[in-house]
């Protein structure tokens, strides 16, 4: 029996080499999979033909005219099945369903309230994940998650985060592998982010680069030599607890950070746009207003700028990045929020940008490392 899995284990490690050789070509020849594979033909053929059977892979002609019988190329079956993303943070939780040529299907966004239990935001997550599965072609194959804070992504396990009362060693894997009937892959939610910029945003193609989360903690997600760097404890790119003087990163440069500063300022009689919000004050006001002119709302996404000019620097020194993306709301602003962040970094050669994947790329790069992971079962 041991010998079995062992084998059943080696055909399914084979078959998603395959399908990701697949991917990354769009349309590859079996003789050419074959090569790359390091496999004789026939054999490649073997794997080949059942993945076909199976709906994972189709064969079709070249489109290009030629002489004589055109060659076969393999592509992959966008109805071979979906993964789910899921990406959250202390305010806000996404979640998309892609299908399996990686492209989005449905999305959804819920609100998370300062005073949602771990509980709640864990039912919150379960009904996103039902939400996007609901209808698409082929069935759901795994889940990924973009966790904040701290994860064990080997045994699924969310270990800490600051910003949500009571997520501490929260065994979100097997909760969501048991409700919902498939694999699911855990990693930290700025490090999704990082995915998702490298295999479909302004990292992709690169090898060296680094992709900082503004959310309401803030953190990096690092790729080095073309994979995402973890760390020895899955502790790499925690940089919010960085000193930025007698403070953190977090508590002066995150959005959390802007709107107690905005709320601070509101309440001592400051004039600006966002004293007439009704409610709670969130980022996205700050970004609207800054949008429409708001002077002192530009002031605060300026300060916040000015200390990533000093990350940036940091960065720098330390990986050495072709490319520095920041990912979140500030980046919807552009220039607004860059131009300032390259004037306090100085003189660098590292390019400084601003994602362009929107709200939804940590969950997009959540349902890519699920789909990544993720082997045929044998």
């Amino acid at each position: 029996m041991t010998r079995i899995k062992k084998k059943h284990h080696t055909i399914a490690a084979v078959e998603a080499e395959l399908l990701k050789r697949v991917r990354v070509q769009g349309r590859i020849s079996r003789v050419e999979l074959s090569r790359q594979l390091h496999i004789v033909p026939s054999t490649a053929g073997i794997y080949v033909d059942r993945l076909i059977r199976d709906g994972f892979l189709v064969e079709s002609a070249k489109r290009e005219p030629r002489s004589g019988r055109p060659p076969k190329l393999l592509e992959l079956n966008p109805s071979g099945g979906r993964f789910v993303g899921v990406d959250f943070e202390a305010r806000s939780l996404m979640a998309t369903a892609v299908d399996f040529c990686e492209r989005p299907l449905r999305q959804v966004h819920k609100a998370i309230r300062a005073t949602d239990s771990a509980t709640q935001i864990l039912d919150k997550i379960e009904q996103a994940i039902a939400e996007v599965m609901d209808g698409g072609p082929g069935a759901v194959l795994g889940i990924g998650v973009g966790v904040p804070g701290t994860v064990d992504p080997h045994t699924g396990v969310a270990l800490r985060y600051e910003f949500i009362p009571g997520w501490q060693n929260i065994p979100l894997g097997a909760r969501l592998a048991d409700r919902f009937g498939v694999p699911v892959f855990l990693e930290n939610n700025i490090r999704c982010m990082a995915l998702a910029e490298l295999w479909f945003g302004s990292g992709r193609g690169l090898q060296d680069f680094v992709c900082v989360g503004i959310r309401s903690g803030i953190a990096a997600g690092v790729i080095v030599n073309g994979h995402l760097l973890r760390g020895s404890r899955n502790r790499a790119g925690e940089i919010g607890h960085w000193q930025w003087g007698d403070a953190s990163l977090e508590h002066v440069a995150s959005l959390s950070a802007m709107i107690a500063t905005a709320q601070r300022a509101i309440q001592q009689g400051q004039k600006t746009s966002l004293a007439s919000v009704n409610g709670d004050l969130t980022i996205e006001h700050i970004v609207s207003a800054v949008k429409a002119g708001d002077a002192f709302a530009l002031s605060l996404v300026e300060e916040a700028a000015r200390v990533h000019g000093w990350v940036v620097r940091e960065l720098s020194a330390l990986f050495d990045p072709q490319k520095i993306i920041f990912a979140g709301p500030l980046a919807e602003l552009g220039e607004a929020f860059l131009a300032p962040v390259r004037a306090s970094a100085g003189e660098t050669d590292v390019e400084i940008t601003a994602s362009t994947l929107g709200r939804y790329n940590g969950a997009l790069g959540a349902a890519a490392l699920a789909l990544h992971q993720w082997k045929p079962k044998r």
